[in-house]
């Protein structure tokens, strides 16, 4: 921004004024630059972290030398004293022992190894899985599944628990009511977990099942609009870097109004869309690379021919792609970026 001000009279004096201009700019950039590079949080580039690999399921097998790994927040719990939940501002919750999953004692060893560890977990779905310490603690819960309305049938009144995600893939796993009035009822559960995460070392959080506006073709069990999917993507980002926590994006790409997807740009420090080339959606990720942010593109195997269209896909867009297995487990990986 140029000052306006008398006109200098002397050609020294403009000498001077323009010094005084160049070192004042270099002093904001400097500031600038500084600031932008000491973000207290993981923010990967495109490229940075282009070996990497993503296993939620067994089998486990985190030995190869990987810029980063994406792993399964319950199973990286160890049992030991950062190995819990608790719910500030909810006395009437207990403390929650996490015990030790199959992966104890991982995040350690792959910090010491040079990788990141991102951690996985449900933001937008319950599940009736017994190693999830917290899950009768959700409006709604039951002891038996099969007690908890599902689709055609509505959710209680009072719940959060609705129907079944991904066409009924994962029994157990139900979408929750994502919407604002219902945030104070679940919402702190879902923080405990982010919590659990940072005491366990993980730099950062892959917050899963939170699309289910309309564009996302989901069936949660609610009448949700795309707004509603939107806030709760944005509080999730807020939470996860309240805590200095790196939090992507999983999904949620493919909103057929595009004016609010700057937004989910701007809060997030990553991607990952599944894949986005067999549904014709890679495009819409095009602002993150553009923002400077990586995007791990993730499309399943089914043959050699589509996996190598996949990949062509992937490395076109400048995104860190890899073919996985369905789940996505140690047996199988394909790097797309070289």
């Amino acid at each position: 921004m140029r000052a306006r001000g008398k006109r200098l009279r002397t050609i020294g004096a403009v000498l001077a004024a323009l010094a005084l201009l160049v070192g004042t700019i270099g002093s904001v950039q400097a500031k600038s630059t500084a600031k932008a590079s000491s973000a207290a949080w993981w923010q990967p580039r495109p490229g940075e972290a282009k070996n990497w690999d993503w296993q939620i399921d067994e089998p486990y097998n985190v030995s190869q030398p990987r810029t980063m790994y994406d792993l399964d927040l319950w199973e990286l719990a160890d049992g030991g004293p950062n190995s819990y939940l608790e719910y500030p501002g909810h006395p009437e919750l207990p403390r929650i022992q996490v015990e030790e999953g199959a992966l104890a004692g991982k995040v350690d060893e792959l910090h010491r190894r040079g990788a990141k560890v991102i951690c996985y977990l449900d933001s937008g779905a319950y599940e009736h899985d017994e190693n999830r310490a917290d899950r009768h603690l959700f409006p709604g819960y039951k002891a038996n599944l099969n007690d908890i309305p599902d689709n055609p049938s509505p959710p209680e009144p009072g719940s959060v628990i609705g129907w079944h995600t991904n066409d009924g893939q994962w029994p157990g796993e139900r979408y929750l009511d994502i919407r604002r009035q219902s945030w104070p009822r679940f919402a702190h559960l879902i923080w405990a977990r982010f919590a659990l995460a940072k005491r366990l070392g993980c730099d950062g959080v892959e917050p899963d099942q939170n699309d289910m506006g309309p564009s996302s073709g989901n069936a949660p069990g609610w009448e949700m609009t795309d707004d509603d999917q939107i806030d709760w993507y944005l509080e999730v980002a807020r939470q996860a870097h309240a805590l200095g926590l790196s939090v992507g994006l999983k999904n949620g790409h493919d909103l057929s109004d595009r004016t609010r997807f700057p937004e989910l740009v701007q809060a997030f420090d990553w991607a990952l869309p599944e894949e986005c080339v067999s549904l014709d959606q890679c495009d819409n990720l095009s602002p993150f690379i553009a923002a400077g942010k990586a995007v791990f593109a993730v499309d399943y195997t089914v043959n050699q021919r589509t996996d190598r269209r996949a990949c062509q896909a992937h490395v076109s867009r400048d995104f860190d792609g890899i073919i996985k297995d369905e789940p996505p487990t140690s047996a199988f990986r394909k790097q797309c970026k070289p």
